[in-house]
């Protein structure tokens, strides 16, 4: 979700600070973007009903503005559609004061009761609501421009949240009804045209932008941008050359090798970015279930799961059938023949020893060598090396002899011959099939079978929301803070009430933890939750955040719910035509802010020849 433009620049002309133009834009013409992925729908595309993954963001970038943006060396959250935001002695509570004059495209005014709406519907969303119940309690008007964020929990680092997730869009509140059919409507530089799902999405200039540039020039310089879902890395990068796009988003290190030597094309990447990088990895399914968190919720009702958490609003007791169906009738795993969840089926990678074995198994430095071409870093953590959070995690190091010897005593201790699951990869996707290929082969060396599930993006992401997945290939994390991870590793205590921040399940042994609603590893560790909550109750910088946060790596290099393979390199190309691509700033139109911000880029300011 983060990136840099000031470190990290890789170009094929020396001696240009790649995408930076200072002379006059030329105003009008389109920019063509190739992306990784589209939306599911894009009726609730924004930041309090979405799904973003790096294409999400490119083109929330185009459709609305956020409330910060993060400086160009990530350590600050600069104003956008928020002026300032200040916190109590406890980080519990941030005031943001708001700009003033901002309008929506269809004129009506941006002001304090639309954060207020925009908190209201992401916190009534099925999956958004659940994931930001643990941080927010609420948002509270205190005038027609200030608002205030009232924290669950000490965070003082809350503000880059408000920059670099999802949740920092704003969008007009119509959208928000469950029966709106309408295109989403933003304050940003453009506005919707047409959006072909899957396909592409095109944009036009909105005439009544409040941004100007350093000069008073209005923004955006063009009239409009169309975004291309071309999810194979090849076939993007054959559009840009063939000019069928003008600039495209590479993920995949074979490619943007090959970028950097194509002709005519301009090349930023973040591989030293002043952020700890995004990690290449597979995501495992710890506890073999269906999202247990979703299931206490009783979002599984349909399949017999009614959830507890109505009972514990009302006050009465979790009757016990209900307790043991969100653990033992969740259970279950992926058929490799269906393609489908089947809770009559046995998992394995709710054991740590076949998940210590699958880290064992697979050589990240040859993954990084022939996968990924060497770009980036081999991965053992959620931190580079450099970064000032890393001690050495005591991940798995690379041992097949090892590997194959606890695959063995698995097999032997629970009568079974043998040991499978299924991976999730990206349909329509070369490499994502060669990726597969290797780690089908590393893994059958120490006797494990895996059998891919190929699915386009946004069903692979929804797969490993709801649950309904063994092992997925993911990449994700890093940031210029860790704190915007904690959602994503959060559990809570099963056994303390609702009051206490636990679930109410008394039926459970005691130290139970249930992971959080997109915490989609499933891993319960309160080891982990400890150290992350000191981590957020520390003044950034400190001693303490820094010894908590490298405690939370250290702990999943024993628990192992992530198969740890390479730094993720974005890679962003743009021909000789496309000007000022990598020259974002902040509201004042002349502070440089991350641009672009690894997978996602700002658009206002670029122009054409």
């Amino acid at each position: 979700m983060a990136g840099t433009v000031v470190d990290g620049l890789v170009a094929n002309v020396a001696g240009a600070t790649v995408g930076v133009n200072a002379g006059k834009p030329k105003m009008g013409g389109t920019l063509t973007v190739g992306t990784l992925s589209d939306v599911p729908n894009y009726h609730v595309f924004n930041g309090s009903q979405g799904k973003m993954d790096a294409s999400g963001f490119c083109v929330a970038n185009a459709l609305y503005d956020p409330l910060f943006v993060m400086s160009a060396n990530g350590k600050t959250a600069l104003p956008m559609l928020a002026l300032s935001a200040k916190p109590n002695a406890k980080y519990t509570v941030w005031t943001i004061a708001l700009r003033q004059g901002v309008t929506f495209t269809n004129g009506d005014p941006f002001n304090a009761d639309v954060v207020v709406a925009n908190y209201k519907a992401a916190a009534a969303d099925l999956t958004v609501g659940l994931a930001i119940r643990p941080i927010i309690a609420s948002v509270t008007k205190v005038d027609d421009y200030t608002v205030n964020y009232n924290m669950v929990i000490p965070f003082s680092t809350f503000p880059t949240s408000l920059a670099e997730q999802q949740i920092a869009y704003m969008a007009h509140p119509s959208s928000f009804s469950p029966t709106f059919t309408g295109t989403p409507i933003g304050t940003g530089p453009f506005m919707v045209s047409s959006w072909q799902v899957g396909v592409k999405s095109v944009f036009v200039k909105n005439k009544n932008y409040w941004r100007t540039d350093a000069h008073s020039r209005s923004l955006p310089y063009l009239n409009g941008i169309t975004f291309k879902t071309i999810p194979d890395p090849a076939s993007r990068n054959q559009a840009l050359q063939s000019g069928a796009v003008d600039m495209i988003l590479q993920q995949d290190g074979t490619q943007i090798n090959l970028l950097r030597k194509m002709s005519g094309v301009s090349v930023l990447s973040d591989e030293n970015a002043p952020r700890d990088p995004s990690i290449n990895c597979l995501i495992l399914n710890t506890t073999g279930t269906l999202n247990q968190y979703f299931a206490w919720a009783g979002q599984f009702a349909s399949l017999g799961v009614p959830g507890a958490l109505s009972y514990l609003l009302q006050g009465q007791p979790v009757p016990l059938q209900v307790q043991e169906a969100i653990f033992v009738g969740t259970q279950g795993a992926v058929d490799p023949s269906t393609g489908q969840w089947n809770t009559k089926l046995k998992p394995v990678l709710n054991d740590p020893t076949i998940r210590a074995a699958c880290a064992m198994a697979i050589n990240r430095g040859t993954y990084h060598r022939v996968i990924d071409g060497g770009n980036g870093l081999v991965a053992d953590g959620l931190f580079r090396k450099a970064s000032p959070f890393y001690r050495n995690p005591g991940y798995p190091a690379y041992n097949p002899k090892k590997a194959k010897s606890l695959v063995d005593a698995y097999k032997k201790k629970n009568n079974v011959s043998e040991v499978s699951f299924v991976i999730d990869i990206v349909s329509g996707s070369a490499t994502a099939q060669k990726q597969f290929g290797f780690i089908q082969q590393q893994l059958a060396a120490a006797g494990i079978k895996v059998s891919p599930r190929a699915d386009v993006q946004s069903t692979l992401i929804n797969n490993v929301i709801y649950g309904e997945y063994d092992a997925s290939t993911w990449n994700q994390f890093g940031g210029v803070d860790p704190a915007l991870n904690y959602v994503w590793f959060l559990s809570q205590p099963a056994t303390t009430g609702l009051a206490a921040g636990g679930l109410g399940l008394d039926k459970l042994p005691a130290g139970t933890f249930i992971a959080g609603a997109v915490n989609f590893a499933h891993q319960g560790d309160p080891v982990v939750e400890g150290s992350m909550l000191a981590a957020l109750a520390a003044k950034p910088g400190s001693a303490a955040q820094k010894a908590a946060w490298s405690k939370v790596n250290s702990q999943f290099g024993k628990d192992v719910p992530y198969l740890w393979l390479d730094t993720l390199v974005n890679a962003w190309a743009a021909r000789a035509n496309v000007q000022n691509w990598a020259s974002g700033t902040a509201g004042d139109g002349t502070t440089r802010c991350l641009s672009p911000d690894g997978g996602s880029a700002r658009w206002d300011q670029i122009w054409k020849k």
